[in-house]
């Protein structure tokens, strides 16, 4: 019996559902929160790319140049439909944000002196903050089993915060030693010759 249809990967997303997702998680998400529903909406719903890919698009996004989140949603849209996918995907995380802030900067220059105002900005400060910390803490809740990695972690933010030290010269520094240590630990064990 053939089983080529169960068999048969997914169809690929056509480019009004990508820039219907991008554009609906650039609406209702901020800060950290955007990365884990692209995660969330792409890798896991969907299936359009796999973990290891979305990984490795946050991962480039994070060292080019240029916000994160454009950088991600770039990178996805070209890996679901290519260059085109690239652009609706920019298109999509940049137009619907852009009218926003267009729109309630008119209003906030009406209302910027009303104390309720101040109170309501220094909340949604708060909530990017704590929206950072679960997405690092979901981004990275698999490789905090070794203790090894808390450590890296925790050397790395006292270098950059305490000490000041640029993050570039942390990474060149921490980041091939930390990854010479996981590929030592991932390593399969030698094979004793008899």
């Amino acid at each position: 019996m053939n089983n080529t249809a169960a068999e048969a990967p997914p169809k690929p997303a056509s480019l009004v559902q990508l820039a219907l997702v991008i554009g609906s998680i650039a609406l209702t998400s901020f800060g950290g929160g955007q990365k884990a529903s692209i995660r969330k909406s792409v890798v896991r719903q969907r299936s359009w790319i796999s973990e290891d890919d979305f990984l490795e698009g946050l991962e480039l996004a994070q060292i080019m140049p240029g916000p994160n989140l454009t950088n991600l949603v770039v990178y996805v849209g070209h890996r679901v439909r290519g260059w085109a996918g690239a652009l609706t995907a920019f298109l999509a995380v940049s137009i619907p944000p852009f009218a926003i802030i267009l729109a309630v900067g008119a209003i906030y220059f009406r209302i910027k002196d009303i104390p309720l105002v101040h109170s309501a900005l220094l909340g949604c400060a708060a909530g990017a903050i704590g929206l950072t910390l679960a997405n690092a803490l979901e981004m990275t809740g698999d490789q905090l089993v070794w203790p090894v990695s808390i450590v890296f972690v925790a050397v790395t933010a006292v270098a950059v915060s305490w000490f000041k030290v640029p993050l570039w010269a942390v990474l060149l520094i921490l980041g091939p030693i930390c990854i010479g240590l996981h590929r030592l630990r991932k390593a399969p064990p030698a094979e004793s010759k008899a």
